[in-house]
């Protein structure tokens, strides 16, 4: 059996989140581009800008920080590093090829699907075109990393209950901060959050592949 079809026998459960994940993105992406997500986005901006406060800016602030991708792909490459030299290579791989995928998912689909201006268009600085917002990277990245993190840690048994409820808690922690901080809509941040999911279940299917023992011939 060839090695990609191998990854795809070893892990079928992860392989159908990714095609899953694939099939749904591709939808929102279309209904982005349409103009078809414009109303929801909409209340759903309205409601919460409605509800913001200066107590919760000060709590959303350190999970801007940490969530920023310069924070997120250094504790990741961090444990890369400590994964590799306590001899777990594939599980280092495999954690280490995660944010690269991950970068290069969202800049596909934001060259690919057109999204309307951000939510706070309107603060950026004059003769200066807003960022794209579909999807989400921010949401993209960490939601990939800490799922794809949280599987390979529990399947080194690295990990404790906690540590996973955690990593599983953060990307929804940081998708309706995204939204709270009106640097986003709610489609960028479902499109990030399914963005995420498949990059981690790629990360998933190519660490069972790399740890699943051979078959006999």
């Amino acid at each position: 059996m060839s090695e990609p079809q191998e990854a795809l026998t070893t892990s079928p459960a992860a392989t159908a989140v990714l095609v899953t994940a694939g099939v749904l993105l591709a939808i929102i992406g279309r209904k982005v581009a349409n103009n078809e997500t414009t109303a929801i986005d909409a209340n759903v901006r309205a409601v919460v800008q409605e509800h913001r406060t200066e107590t919760l800016d000060v709590v959303v602030k350190p999970i801007t920080l940490l969530s920023i991708p310069l924070t997120v792909v250094s504790a990741t490459a961090a444990l890369v590093w400590w994964l590799h030299q306590n001899g777990r290579e594939d599980a280092a791989l495999a954690i280490g090829l995660t944010p690269i995928v991950a970068a290069a998912t969202g800049q596909s689909f934001t060259s690919l699907f057109r999204q309307h201006s951000p939510p706070d268009a309107t603060e950026a600085a004059d003769g200066k075109t807003p960022e794209a917002t579909f999807p989400s990277g921010h949401t993209t990245g960490v939601t990939a990393e800490a799922l794809a993190i949280a599987y390979v840690l529990s399947r080194e048994k690295l990990a404790s209950p906690a540590t996973l409820a955690g990593l599983l808690a953060w990307p929804l922690v940081v998708g309706v901060s995204r939204i709270y901080r009106d640097r986003h809509w709610l489609s960028d941040i479902v499109a990030g959050w399914i963005a995420g999911i498949g990059v981690a279940s790629l990360a998933a299917v190519f660490y069972r592949a790399r740890t699943a023992p051979e078959s006999s011939s």
